[in-house]
């Protein structure tokens, strides 16, 4: 076995790796995806029920009075108050949403419930994207070549949804290096397609 072929067989079974973390990703994302929406629809539809569950919960001590999904702190319970941690509010643009967020302010169950969809909304946005990048690994071991003619896109596609993620949830900076990451990115991934297809072309 010559160099060229052992480093297209690594090249190979680097991608057979990745491409199995992110199908393993993939599906957690979309069990995530899953939990999150019924998650969140429950405490919606609910949301009167579950107030009152909260509140006699408060009211025994069997309840803390910080709020918070995993490591990320929601805000905490004042007395009947709920207030959100900094940074953190029910706004919208629509005026009947508004109204609807300004009479339900501390609907605890409303407030748990629209990040729960938020994360599903993350969830659902990342399941996507991984699911481009899986394709693009499925091609390449399909055709047994990285530089297969679908790949780029595929790539490119999938770093454009990340980019836009991650942009919305730390701000213009990131989103910026991200997009000129992607860009670097598909054009390397370009140039090796063209250099193969020049390359068949000799042969």
């Amino acid at each position: 076995m010559n160099e060229e072929n052992k480093k297209l067989e690594n090249a190979l079974k680097s991608c057979k790796a990745v491409k199995i973390c992110t199908t393993i990703m993939f599906v957690f994302l979309i069990v995530g995806a899953c939990l999150t929406l019924i998650s969140g629809i429950t405490l919606f539809v609910g949301k009167e029920k579950f107030d009152i569950e909260i509140e006699n919960a408060l009211k025994s001590g069997s309840m803390k009075t910080d709020i918070s999904i995993g490591s990320i702190k929601i805000g905490r319970i004042d007395g009947d108050d709920v207030k959100l941690a900094e940074g953190l509010s029910l706004e919208s643009s629509v005026p009947a949403l508004n109204d609807f967020f300004a009479a339900n302010r501390n609907s605890l169950s409303l407030i748990i419930s629209a990040y729960c969809l938020l994360a599903f909304l993350i969830c659902a946005i990342m399941a996507v994207a991984l699911g481009f990048v899986t394709s693009g690994f499925n091609t390449i071991l399909k055709e047994g070549n990285p530089f297969a003619d679908s790949v780029p896109k595929k790539i490119l596609v999938a770093m454009i949804i990340v980019s836009c993620v991650i942009g919305s949830l730390t701000g213009i900076g990131f989103a910026v290096l991200m997009g000129l990451l992607t860009w670097a990115i598909y054009t390397i991934l370009d140039y090796g397609r063209y250099l193969r297809v020049q390359s068949d072309e000799t042969l």
